[in-house]
């Protein structure tokens, strides 16, 4: 019965997937048309992309609320930056569109920084996770209505490429999105840093007496999820063309809601990257289905809690039987 449940909750996420796809193309044919499936992997990049920062988190055994408002702050100070730049800016900046790469640049640095000062309060001061990234959700969002003026900003037309762009006739996010999750693979998988990430999971007192630098890899692996965070700002901006410092709003359980779907362990030590995936997948699907067969909104939120709840459920059931 063990091996059946840690088999199942492996697996049991691809097969969900495949069965869910299945249903709705039964339901609606046009669900399987190329088009309607870039849709829905364009509408997930964003989740998906600050996933991968927060499974980092929950591997660790923590948790980041602060997402959602970083990717608010950073949305903001990346248009902001760039708007600036193509007004004020030298010449030769613009006339080099140099604006454009200091615009992203300055909102992944917001959003790194914004990891950083969580890593940093949950490490040296310390602080739970919780109550720190809680403090920094509200301080980001603060900072983003300030920087903001409350008031919607323009992105300037450059910066719009990261959410526009279709190289080969494949929306840039999704092949962006795919990089990023192939990256945290190999990161996770095959090097040291990923190793130590499972460790303090695992067991972080074991972790500390074989030498990991727990720290470190808290304060990087915060740090990155504040940048992936950011990332997923700068498409949102450049899917609306215009950053709103109220954006984001709720993002945050919905990043959580993709790693818990997948299978990730909310005590740590338990999950990968390519499970989140499914996970947003599973969400997008779900969303886009519901959407072609004009299910109210509020349903939606019902039938995705729902999965989440059965999600955790089989978290639960498989630790259960492995003791067992």
């Amino acid at each position: 019965m063990a091996r059946f449940v840690q088999w199942f909750r492996k697996l049991g996420v691809l097969l969900f997937l495949a069965l869910l796809c299945l249903a709705l193309a039964l339901r609606q044919p046009e669900f399987l048309s190329v088009d309607n499936l870039k849709d829905v992997l364009v509408q997930i990049s964003g989740i998906a992309i600050a996933a991968v920062g927060m499974t980092l988190v929950i591997l660790t055994a923590g948790i980041d609320l602060s997402v959602g408002s970083i990717l608010a702050l950073a949305g903001c100070a990346g248009a902001l930056a760039g708007q600036t730049l193509a007004q004020s800016g030298p010449e030769w900046m613009t006339a080099w569109g140099l604006h454009v790469p200091l615009g992203f640049l300055a909102a992944v640095l917001t959003g790194a920084l914004c990891g950083l000062a969580n890593g940093v309060m949950i490490t040296k001061f310390p602080l739970p996770p919780f109550i720190a990234t809680l403090g920094i959700m509200g301080a980001a969002r603060g900072l983003a209505y300030y920087v903001s003026h409350s008031s919607p900003v323009q992105v300037v037309p450059g910066m719009r490429t990261i959410a526009l762009a279709r190289p080969g006739g494949v929306p840039f996010p999704i092949i962006l999105m795919l990089a990023i999750y192939l990256l945290g693979w190999l990161a996770l998988r095959h090097t040291r840093f990923g190793r130590n990430v499972y460790a303090i999971g695992g067991n972080e007192e074991s972790a500390r007496l074989s030498g990991i630098r727990i720290h470190t890899v808290k304060i990087l692996v915060y740090t990155i999820t504040g940048a992936l965070a950011a990332v997923s700002g700068l498409i949102v901006a450049g899917r609306l063309a215009w950053m709103m410092p109220q954006e984001g709003d709720g993002f945050e359980l919905d990043v959580i809601a993709a790693v818990v779907i997948g299978g990730t362990s909310l005590s740590g030590g338990q999950g990968s990257v390519l499970s989140t995936l499914l996970g947003a997948l599973i969400m997008g699907v779900v969303r886009n289905g519901l959407n072609l067969m004009a299910v109210d909104y509020n349903v939606q939120k019902v039938v995705i809690g729902a999965i989440i709840i059965a999600a955790v459920s089989v978290d639960v059931f498989a630790k259960r039987f492995g003791r067992s």
